[in-house]
């Protein structure tokens, strides 16, 4: 299965809640680049990256949320 980036943070804060919610909605997803320290002091993005069947559904979520602007 493909996986492809449907958004990116900085924020630790962000990322965590982000990832409750695909937990709860049972979305298998990895950040890519995520360790919050490094995050911080580089101002580095994690990727989020989702199964290329479930992209759609995440933006959804995300829109939502108000991560993505609808």
């Amino acid at each position: 299965m493909k996986m492809i980036e449907v958004y990116s943070t900085y924020n630790p804060g962000d990322i965590a809640f982000i990832k409750s919610v695909l937990d709860s909605e049972d979305i298998h997803y990895y950040f890519q680049g995520e360790n919050s320290n490094m995050l911080v002091a580089a101002g580095a993005y994690a990727r989020l990256l989702v199964q290329d069947d479930q992209a759609q559904r995440v933006k959804e979520i995300l829109q939502e949320a108000g991560f993505l602007e609808k």
